[in-house]
């Protein structure tokens, strides 16, 4: 959300978008995009100030204050984030005086105070940074007053993850837009950046090193332009003061290739990298597989140790063995490992590292097929594994040998029928091209708040959920009576014997249904009474006939909980309409109902959907409409939509393992929102609203 500035066009249109004959109205432009809200904002503003005294100013700026904090009050991210676009645009107007400016300031702070998707978080920050920018020293000692000492005070003390994932934000974007404040903390801010980097979340710890990294820089160039030592001395090159132990610390946090790098700034910096904790990673490391292969092997005989993450992709004819029986391996935390050969199965070696493992992802490879090694994982709380062969016994052994796991990805693994979860610890569970296996059994999870599952149009395997008390997430499932069990029930066909239990703790649901069958949607949705967000992907039958009516003796609970539907692969045909008219005249609290269509969608066409799906007789009045297209190969099964391995194209058809993006994914407020993840490859285009 940087400042843009605006296009001719849209700068000389602005006057038509300003009604002259209402009142105006910041969240009449829900559906425009950030350089249509600065226009408008701007041209409003301008005519006031022509039209209206010195005094009356002032009030015009208040109007728009009060419908601001009227929007950042909102349940609904796409609403919190108009009130961004209009704080983000009324930042460079040039009225308001300081007094805007700690308005500004104000509403900020109290995002990050309440506020808890990232999709908000990150976006606010943006405009915090901004804000800094433009203020100048004033606002910055504002900020200072008001953010960063709480974003200080939150990973000091606070262990609530959304604010500690808000106070790194916080700091990154003050690290870059008013480090002249930021300096007075140098203190806190690195005893908060150590805090991160020992965060069991890896998104703390990854936020954690770009705000380092981003202090980094402006410290750097603040020592550019300091000509004299003396100046240095007196706290402008602030890091080279800092102890051994925290430098090490800081090149733990960066990339391979720059951390041998630092040995060239000083002799302060010479030989600090070889006993720093290390980020090994060969992505990092240039040249084709020879090269990164001599690369590493001399760092290994050369680094003292320890070496906390080692990140190993596609390296033929690499001595795996050999590397992982090195002494600067004592200790390893993080593995990441890609096998250049999909046969070659993984060295037994990789055992030793179980007792300090806390993140391990591997992929391409045959996993302990070999020998009965035991497996004893006392702090692995990550695990994930793909495009690989293991059989089920082994799977269930490492998953037994892991007491404290909290995340377990699976993607295109083969060699197991059968997927039992049987975990004290585990938080959420992801599944990706399932294809090899025909049952997924929850038997005991206390802990699980999510399980998620791709492959949406192939056979769905059996899910049974015994007992999962604070699943909230779930899906995708096919709608198929004989596709799912809860508790000890095993159910029949539709029609023929309901579900005896209910899921009252699921609160966002993805299913896939053919047609769409709105009758079997209508019946599966009875296991869900508390459900709030509802995703469906659908494949069109026309002959589908999809009439409902509503049986009071036989309620569907969930139509007064429902606040969300997306309806993927909408055609807008008969059933199509009639299956989404079924929840806009029966869903009594229904926030938003999104289309997601291929290609684009003309205006003509939406007033006709907005027609035939009787939007003016929609039960909830706050209900609206939003229409996005997806094209090309694109496909919108949200963010999960194939898990973290993501195939890189190149002069060496490199492959690689993002546990960004599985981290990301297993852990933000909704993986089939892929609007929400800046790492999805799907892009969608919403169209504005119609009404």
């Amino acid at each position: 959300m940087k400042p843009s500035r605006l296009s001719p066009e849209i700068a000389r249109n602005a006057q038509d978008l300003v009604a002259k004959d209402q009142p105006f109205s910041i969240a009449a432009y829900i559906s425009s995009g950030p350089d249509v809200i600065a226009a408008v904002l701007r041209k409003h503003v301008e005519e006031e100030a022509r039209g209206l005294g010195g005094e009356d100013l002032p009030r015009v700026m208040d109007q728009l204050y009060e419908q601001i904090s009227s929007l950042l009050q909102s349940n609904d991210a796409a609403v919190v984030l108009l009130a961004l676009h209009a704080i983000d645009a009324l930042i460079d107007l040039p009225f308001g005086g300081p007094s805007k400016f700690a308005k500004l300031a104000n509403f900020l702070r109290n995002v990050f105070e309440v506020k808890r998707d990232p999709e908000i978080l990150v976006p606010a920050s943006t405009v915090l940074g901004h804000l800094a920018n433009v203020g100048g020293p004033l606002t910055a000692r504002q900020v200072e007053q008001q953010i960063i000492t709480t974003a200080l005070g939150w990973l000091g003390e606070d262990r609530v993850e959304y604010r500690r994932f808000a106070a790194l934000l916080i700091l990154k974007e003050m690290a870059e837009n008013a480090f002249t404040v930021l300096k007075n903390y140098v203190p806190e801010f690195f005893g908060a950046i150590l805090i991160a980097s020992r965060d069991p979340k890896l998104v703390i710890r990854e936020r954690g090193v770009e705000a380092l990294r981003a202090f980094a820089h402006s410290n750097m160039k603040a020592a550019a332009v300091c000509t004299s030592k003396k100046a240095k001395l007196d706290g402008i090159d602030l890091i080279s003061l800092l102890p051994d132990g925290i430098l090490c610390t800081i090149i733990s946090f960066l990339r391979t290739d720059d951390a041998v790098r630092t040995s060239a700034l000083s002799r302060r910096w010479h030989h600090l990298w070889l006993s720093a904790p290390l980020n090994l990673n060969t992505e990092h490391i240039s040249g084709y597989c020879p090269e990164k292969i001599e690369v590493v092997t001399k760092i290994l005989s050369q680094h003292q140790g320890p070496i906390r993450r080692l990140h190993l992709h596609s390296l033929y004819f690499a001595d795996l063995d050999g590397w992982f029986r090195s002494p600067a391996l004592d200790n390893l935390q993080e593995i990441d490992i890609w096998v250049a050969r999909f046969d070659d199965p993984l060295p037994l070696s990789v055992l030793r590292f179980a007792p300090t493992l806390r993140v391990a992802l591997i992929a391409h490879c045959s996993l302990f097929e070999d020998g009965d090694p035991t497996f004893n994982f006392p702090h692995l709380k990550t695990l994930a594994l793909g495009s690989l062969s293991i059989w089920e016994d082994t799977l269930h052994s490492i998953l037994s040998g892991c007491p404290v796991l909290e995340s377990l990805m699976l993607n295109n693994c083969a060699g197991f029928d059968r997927l039992v979860i049987n975990s004290p610890t585990l938080r959420s569970l992801g599944v990706c091209d399932d294809h090899h296996m025909e049952e997924l059994v929850i038997q005991n999870a206390p802990c699980l708040e999510r399980c998620v599952r791709t492959n949406l149009f192939r056979t769905t395997p059996v899910i049974e959920v015994i007992r999962a008390p604070k699943l909230e997430i779930l899906g995708s499932l096919e709608v198929n009576f004989d596709k799912l069990k809860l508790g000890t029930t095993v159910s029949q066909e539709m029609g023929v014997c309901k579900l005896k239990m209910s899921m009252h703790s699921v609160k966002i649901l993805h299913l896939t249904s053919s047609g769409p069958n709105l009758d079997a949607v209508v019946a599966f949705l009875k296991v869900f009474p508390c459900l709030e967000k509802l995703y469906i992907m659908s494949t069109l039958q026309m002959d589908m006939e999809n009439v409902h009516h509503l049986d009071p003796t036989d309620p569907v609970e969930c139509l007064d909980h429902l606040r969300y539907v997306e309806l993927k692969c909408y055609m807008g045909k008969k059933p199509d309409v009639d299956f989404a008219t079924f929840f806009v005249l029966n869903a009594k609290v229904l926030e938003l109902m999104k289309f997601i269509v291929k290609d684009r969608c003309t205006q003509k066409w939406r007033t006709n959907q907005y027609k035939q799906l009787q939007f003016d007789s929609r039960a909830s009045q706050n209900a609206r409409f939003e229409f996005g297209s997806y094209f090309g190969s694109a496909y919108p099964t949200g963010c999960f939509r194939v898990g973290g391995f993501e195939f890189g194209s190149g002069h060496i058809g490199k492959r690689r393992l993002v546990h960004h993006h599985d981290d990301h994914v297993l852990s933000m407020a909704d993986p089939f929102d892929s609007s929400s993840c800046g790492l999805c490859r799907i892009v969608l285009h919403h169209d504005d609203n119609v009404l």
